[in-house]
């Protein structure tokens, strides 16, 4: 399932992963999951890429959360924990990705899709893609990591709101209140809304977008000030001796006379 339903390639240094699965609302199945996460852990060390996508295929649903009939059968507290932990650690490796992951929404996303969409660096959205936290309906909770991910984006109160209402928020209120960082126009495609968001990104090295990336988070892991501090200047060293660095420094020195 994992082969077949996720499509991944790297185009101009931006890895493009591709959540396939029209014909059930993209739903997050454990193959599919298990495979997210692979697919980041194995592309973490590519120094050659600048930003990743994950989006879901057709124009509907971003993800629909986890395969409800595939997770009918967990009916234990082992069995419920180890799903959890599983997707957690999966999902993990999306917000432990070295440079920043962009999910494009593609259409709603809802439940744990939400969780998805939540766990990368920005979400970038479709005029039409709604985003819910709707685990409530199914007398649930959120279990992926996507709870703390949303308080962390849209505050305590807000976040508790959402979760407790189960409301599935419209595109601009979600930019209004930083739950969205960019939403496409009416008549936009969402790989033009997506491209138009990565071109600046694009422009950046990648040993820059590294170092920015491993600062935000440090401060997501709730890192110390010192240790903070610590990260940001071995990256920075490391940007410094960079050929990269004097390349450009050489554009906008004067030249030496003499």
């Amino acid at each position: 399932m994992s082969a077949e339903h996720l499509l991944t390639e790297t185009r101009d240094r931006v890895l493009h992963i591709t959540i396939d699965r029209v014909e059930k609302h993209n739903a997050l199945a454990t193959a599919i999951i298990d495979a997210i996460g692979e697919t980041f852990r194995q592309a973490a060390g590519d120094d050659s890429l600048v930003a990743a996508v994950l989006r879901g295929a057709g124009e509907k649903t971003f993800a629909a959360g986890g395969d409800l009939h595939e997770l009918a059968g967990l009916r234990t507290k082992t069995a419920a924990e180890n799903m959890a932990l599983n997707a957690k650690a999966a999902f993990n490796a999306i917000r432990d990705f070295p440079v920043p992951v962009i999910a494009g929404l593609n259409g709603n996303a809802f439940g744990g899709g939400a969780e998805l969409a939540v766990s990368c660096d920005f979400r970038v959205a479709a005029a039409h893609a709604r985003i819910g936290f709707v685990q409530g309906r199914l007398a649930l909770a959120t279990a992926w990591g996507g709870g703390p991910d949303l308080l962390d984006l849209v505050g305590r109160a807000r976040g508790l709101r959402l979760m407790s209402t189960g409301e599935m928020i419209e595109p601009m209120t979600a930019l209004e209140i930083g739950l969205y960082d960019a939403v496409g126009r009416e008549d936009e495609d969402i790989d033009e809304t997506i491209d138009s968001f990565l071109e600046p990104i694009r422009r950046q090295k990648p040993q820059s977008m590294r170092a920015f990336k491993a600062v935000s988070d440090a401060h997501r892991r709730r890192d110390s000030r010192i240790q903070m501090h610590d990260i940001e200047t071995r990256m920075f060293v490391e940007t410094w001796v960079h050929e990269d660095h004097w390349e450009a420094a050489e554009k906008v020195l004067p030249a030496n006379k003499g």
